[in-house]
């Protein structure tokens, strides 16, 4: 199978400021591990204005607003057969179908009813609006900028659109995994507390995601198990997830006001790009040290790309922090939701001293390697303080 890596660009990005908003997870690379979910409450002044601002949109529950944003929001509620009436599920009892067709959906015995149990199901139930139909200029304009600016602590330095979602009675949305519109989803909470309950992001745990490896059969398991429950409170706490878990939003209940709902702005970071942090003011030496990076990280790419490293998948945000002389401090992991890719598995690679079999373990030797390049870098001399993200996106 092939490998795609994408670690650099000619381009960089600079941010001199000493207060960036970061995410909680700041791990040494050799120890980082998957982590499914981070927070981080850095948005809290953005969150309070754009909650004031939509407090006033509401204020007043008998007199429609001038410009007409209350008349603007799509009430997107959808049952999980709408739309696809067309697709085809199957059993093994279809004796004749071809096994190659991309249609095929399930290879599960279908009980009877339980395709059209399944099409009732809730699939979304809530209030929407695109940001920029709902705030003036300037507030969407910071918006972006705040949660950008978040986004480049792990060097992604793009989002998607983002949506403004508000939930009252009753409203929800069912287990999915997003489309690829970047490496980490993220929620911006605009809830204020105690105001309703439920309203939770949902997601699978990792355990249950592999449930079968390491299966223990003595052991029964509940919903806490199973499932993890993020409150959406307090205002201004954004979280980043990992989108291809199965993820929802519980059931909201208590209200039925638009003041006192679930409100949330939510989207995608995306666009991988290498961050610069610190006293960088010279951008002619960031662009000469962006160069050498570039240069320095090809033979770490090829290496990762031969084949000789075990396939993984999802996204590692690395953060080199150097010292006044140039050297590498630390390499941390900032962001990381690497996986092995089971189809790519080779077992035994080969023996330890003691004739043990050694077994493989692609996303270790991945950050191992990731790890020994990018701490024997050496930069040119400057101040303390100075760090860079470097991103790898494997898909």
């Amino acid at each position: 199978m092939t490998k795609t890596l994408e670690s650099t660009t000619v381009e960089y990005n600079i941010d001199t400021e000493t207060n960036t908003p970061i995410f909680n997870v700041k791990t040494s690379l050799p120890e980082s591990t998957y982590t499914q979910v981070m927070a981080s409450l850095d948005l809290q002044p953005i969150a309070t204005k754009l909650r004031e601002r939509y407090d006033d949109h509401f204020k007043d529950p008998r007199q429609p607003d001038s410009k007409g944003e209350r008349f603007c929001w799509d009430p997107w509620f959808v049952k999980v057969g709408d739309g696809l009436q067309n697709q085809h599920r199957y059993t093994h009892e279809d004796e004749n179908e071809d096994e190659d067709d991309e249609n095929l959906v399930d290879t599960q015995l279908i009980l009877d009813g339980e395709e059209e149990a399944v099409n009732k199901q809730t699939q979304y139930s809530l209030k929407r609006i695109q940001s920029n139909n709902f705030f003036n200029e300037d507030d969407f304009g910071d918006l972006v900028q705040d949660l950008t600016q978040l986004g480049r602590s792990i060097g992604l330095t793009a989002i998607t659109p983002p949506w403004i979602s508000l939930y009252t009675q009753g409203d929800m949305q069912n287990l999915h995994t997003d489309a690829p519109h970047g490496p980490c989803a993220f929620v911006l909470s605009l809830c204020n507390e105690g105001d309703f309950e439920g309203g939770e992001t949902i997601l699978l745990k990792p355990q249950i995601l592999e449930l079968w490896r390491g299966f223990d059969g003595s052991k029964g398991l509940e919903t806490g198990g199973i499932m993890r429950y993020i409150p959406p409170s307090p205002l201004g706490k954004c979280i980043v997830f990992d989108p291809r878990v199965p993820h929802g939003v519980s059931q909201v209940m208590g209200t039925n006001d638009p003041r006192k709902g679930r409100v949330v702005i939510h989207g995608w970071f995306n666009q991988p790009e290498v961050c610069w942090f610190g006293p960088w003011n010279d951008e002619d030496a960031v662009g000469r040290m962006n160069a050498m990076l570039d240069e320095a990280l090809q033979p770490l790419v090829e290496t990762i790309g031969s084949g000789d490293i075990g396939r993984v998948v999802g996204y590692l945000a690395c953060r080199v922090e150097i010292d006044a002389d140039g050297y590498v401090e630390d390499v941390f992991g900032v962001c990381d939701t690497l996986q092995a890719d089971n189809n790519d598995f080779r077992g035994v690679i080969g023996y330890d001293e003691s004739d043990r079999p050694v077994m493989e373990d692609a996303v270790s030797d991945v950050k191992l390697t990731v790890y020994e390049n990018l701490k024997n870098l050496h930069f040119e001399d400057g101040e303390n303080g100075r760090s860079v993200v470097v991103p790898f996106a494997f898909e």
